[in-house]
């Protein structure tokens, strides 16, 4: 991946002296931060009545072996998971599209200062997680997609996992040079989910989904959206 040569003065190894005597100085100089580059993260939190129809969507879908079978949709997802399957556009618009797409707003606004027109829902999903499935590295189709969850195993919420187990990370793409320099950049924010939690995202941020171990069922929802301002 090509990377960005930084302008700098010749030989800026051997004039260490002069960069030392300038950094002596350094509490005299005045400094704004500006960050123009990089996805941001949005996090909200659901509406209890949000997160318990959704739940009774989702189990009364899973009573029925046809309904499921209608509805299941392994074949259009990368993970390996043990049950995916749509929520109808009917069911979202009556269950979910209030909440998300005021949250997608309120995230534009706020990150790069954008009033929004409107905003259609292109797809969501139930993913039912059980130990062992995992979602690997992957990207979403959209401008702006979403995470929430609505079933967490205890192993995860009590911290019994290790490590990352049950986890979400999402990665930049990108890290900080050279090797042994303090980073400048942060190339991966992993979360450990609770019930409740809602990310948006743009749709073309990396991200994955770690295995566990426990007992008990890891249920969230995800969406794509296209945003037009």
């Amino acid at each position: 991946m090509p990377v960005a040569q930084l302008d700098r003065a010749s030989d800026f190894e051997s004039e260490g002296c002069r960069f030392e005597s300038c950094r002596a100085h350094h509490k005299g100089i005045k400094m704004k931060i500006i960050k123009p580059f990089g996805p941001s993260i949005g996090k909200f939190e659901l509406k209890k009545t949000t997160i318990d129809k959704t739940n009774n969507y989702c189990d009364f879908i899973m009573a029925s072996k046809t309904k499921s079978r209608k509805l299941d949709h392994s074949n259009k997802l990368i993970g390996n998971v043990e049950q995916q399957f749509i929520i109808t556009k009917a069911s979202f618009k009556k269950i979910l599209e209030n909440e998300i797409i005021s949250a997608i707003k309120k995230y534009y606004l706020q990150v790069p200062g954008v009033k929004v027109k409107k905003v259609t829902i292109d797809s969501a999903w139930i993913v039912c997680q059980y130990a062992g499935d995992f979602n690997p590295p992957h990207i979403h189709r959209g401008n702006i997609s979403g995470v929430g969850y609505l079933k967490i195993p205890s192993s995860i919420s009590t911290g019994k996992e290790k490590g990352f187990a049950g986890h979400i990370s999402f990665m930049d793409g990108r890290v900080s040079m050279p090797r042994n320099s303090p980073p400048l950049v942060q190339h991966r924010k992993t979360f450990k989910p609770k019930i409740g939690n809602l990310f948006i995202f743009p749709s073309f941020l990396m991200h994955d989904v770690h295995p566990f171990r426990g007992e008990g069922e890891r249920r969230s929802f995800s969406f794509n959206a296209f945003v037009d301002s």
